[in-house]
């Protein structure tokens, strides 16, 4: 079974009967074929600024610190787990840095007041980042 944007040899038959009727294949013309290269090159080359954009920001992140103001106890326990998503939010509003989720990596959901180490990491490029848990009164 093909993927997108793959050239494969099938059955006349089944080109005629099944394929092309049902719109999940095209006959491949040199000027298709041209075209797509043409659009897959283009996303490749979008793909890779993109990544080059990401690993700048962390980079700059490399032994900053971000601030979280958090609803806490008196001994210094959180009522809510801080979240990649809240890190994320948190760089962007304090650094104005849009870093994906999904990059920032956290063993589990961090539950107490004070600073704690965050790694945010691509494929290219790694950081350490500080967060400091400020606690709120309730």
């Amino acid at each position: 079974m093909g993927q997108h944007g793959q050239v494969k040899t099938v059955a006349d038959g089944y080109a005629v009967n099944k394929l092309l009727p049902m719109k999940l294949a095209e006959p491949a013309t040199d000027e298709k074929i041209k075209l797509f290269e043409a659009k897959r090159q283009e996303h490749e080359a979008a793909i890779a600024k993109e990544e080059e954009q990401t690993s700048s920001k962390i980079k700059s992140l490399n032994g900053k610190k971000v601030t979280i103001t958090a609803k806490a106890t008196e001994k210094g326990g959180l009522f809510k787990g801080i979240i990649e998503k809240d890190i994320a939010k948190a760089i962007l509003d304090e650094h104005a840095l849009e870093i994906p989720v999904d990059l920032i990596t956290i063993d589990e959901p961090i539950k107490t007041v004070g600073e704690h180490a965050v790694k945010i990491e691509s494929k290219s490029q790694k950081a350490t980042l500080t967060v400091e848990i400020v606690g709120s009164a309730i």
